[in-house]
């Protein structure tokens, strides 16, 4: 009886490698169902999912930062001193992203800083790549496998080649075939695709058109909702600027964007792109109406920054991001009316007069009719961003 019988301990051990590959077999089914394509698109997508969306229902702050590949051989060879540097910076200011535009050697240099945090407070940020420095978008598989390698999370990939969408009809009847593959090589990649939709300020779209678009957006995507979406407006003309200055009280109430219904900012984190110019208040009032319509998060593109054009030094970047995120995030700041300022070099005489100044403007020391119209703007003054 005993030699025909397999012994009791042999049973278990078949009994669990069935298990395993059936738990793994199913695994493996979950996890293209969800859009992972791999377990490393799968842990992007945790990631980002993760960060892009608060617990609390704050809008999340994510900048993006142009780092331009410098000419210069010895540039070139301090830039990764500069860049990691930027990369605590960011990370340090509590940013819940960060999406890099550049070379692969900047990309690399800032996600090793990132790696570097973990296990510490604050914890790496997953970092998403959104195009070379003049804007061009990657879609093509050689550098979807570099930029995985060299630790992206996420590409931003526009749709319709970044053409204006001015109804869900534009995008559905569309055939995005460059969209489409640029998807599908991502998360074989073991990046997460994250679609960028381009709207005009001037369309009005309601919370059942945004759900519907988003759909679309999924349908793109082979059927999976995407980690997230980005909606990007247009900008506005010269001629308009005087005409959308007469309409500020509209735009500080959220009208003009698209409204985000609870619902799918649940499923999936919207983030709208924030494009105004530092200063006066700009950024945290834009970014105050895309929490009234409902977006999950902000993307505080490169635009923000003064001069990011012509102005390539990291330093002032870096300096420009940590402040800026602090105070977006802060409440503190603009109940008092503090002006921000950061400058790329220390002057403590200047440092205690506009401290000075600071307490002055607050109204501790009474009334205080001055304006601020002495601000050192070429040394980083900033009345609130």
């Amino acid at each position: 009886r005993q030699a025909k019988m397999p012994p009791f301990r042999n049973l278990l051990l078949l009994l669990s490698t069935c298990n395993t590959a059936k738990y793994s077999s199913a695994f493996s089914s979950m996890t293209m169902m969800s859009g992972g394509g791999s377990e490393a698109a799968q842990l992007a997508r945790s990631r980002l999912q993760e960060a892009l969306r608060s617990p609390s229902g704050k809008i999340t702050m994510s900048p993006e930062i142009v780092i331009p590949e410098p000419t210069d051989p010895t540039a070139l060879l301090l830039q990764a001193t500069e860049v990691q540097k930027l990369s605590g910076q960011v990370r340090k200011a509590k940013a819940n992203s960060a999406w890099i535009a550049g070379s692969m050697n900047a990309l690399r240099s800032f996600t090793t800083e990132q790696e570097e945090a973990r296990g510490y407070f604050p914890g790496p940020l997953p970092v998403v790549y959104c195009g070379t420095v003049s804007g061009e978008a990657v879609c093509d598989a050689d550098t979807l496998a570099q930029l995985a390698d060299a630790g992206a999370s996420g590409v931003l990939i526009p749709m319709m080649d970044g053409n204006l969408i001015s109804s869900v009809a534009d995008l559905a009847d569309a055939t995005d075939e460059t969209f489409t593959s640029a998807v599908e090589t991502s998360l074989s990649c073991g990046l997460q695709p994250i679609p960028e939709v381009m709207i005009s300020p001037a369309d009005i779209w309601g919370e059942d058109d945004v759900t519907s678009l988003v759909e679309a957006v999924t349908e793109k995507c082979g059927g999976v909702e995407p980690v997230a979406v980005v909606f990007s407006f247009v900008a506005i003309e010269e001629e308009e600027k005087e005409e959308e200055d007469s309409e500020t009280e509209d735009k500080e109430t959220g009208l003009g964007l698209p409204q985000i219904s609870k619902e799918l900012k649940k499923r999936v984190p919207i983030l709208g792109s924030v494009r105004v110019l530092a200063g006066d208040n700009r950024m945290s009032g834009y970014a105050s109406a895309l929490q009234s319509a409902g977006f999950t998060g902000s993307l505080l593109r490169c635009d923000c920054v003064p001069g990011f054009r012509m102005n390539p030094d990291l330093d002032f970047v870096g300096g420009f991001w940590s402040m800026a995120i602090s105070e977006l995030k802060s409440t503190k700041s603009k109940t008092f009316g503090f002006r921000t300022k950061f400058a790329l070099a220390r002057d403590v005489p200047m440092e205690w007069f506009n401290y000075q100044k600071d307490v002055m403007e607050s109204g501790a020391l009474g009334d205080n009719s001055a304006k601020a119209g002495d601000l050192d703007l070429s040394n980083g003054d900033f009345a609130g961003f």
